[in-house]
């Protein structure tokens, strides 16, 4: 049987999002309130789900990505 010695070692994560991308998804529901906030906010937590599930940045998504992945990621409709 083996034992794994204990590390001291840092592992280096990359952050989720780039300062912009933080700056904009805190910013966007900033200008709403209440339901409307709550919405927004749900619709922003899919997207990015959704962006990551795919290894896409928000900003580099463009509109046919969404049409090829079917009308619940399509954030025209």
């Amino acid at each position: 049987m083996t034992t794994a010695a204990p590390s001291t070692a840092l592992a280096r994560i990359q952050p989720a999002f780039t300062d912009a991308e933080r700056i904009a998804l805190a910013g966007f529901p900033a200008g709403y309130r209440g339901l409307t906030r709550d919405a927004y906010a749900l619709d922003l937590r899919q997207f990015t789900s959704w962006c990551r599930s795919r290894s896409l940045n928000l900003f580099a998504v463009r509109r046919a990505e969404t049409r090829r992945a079917g009308p619940a990621a399509d954030p025209s409709d």
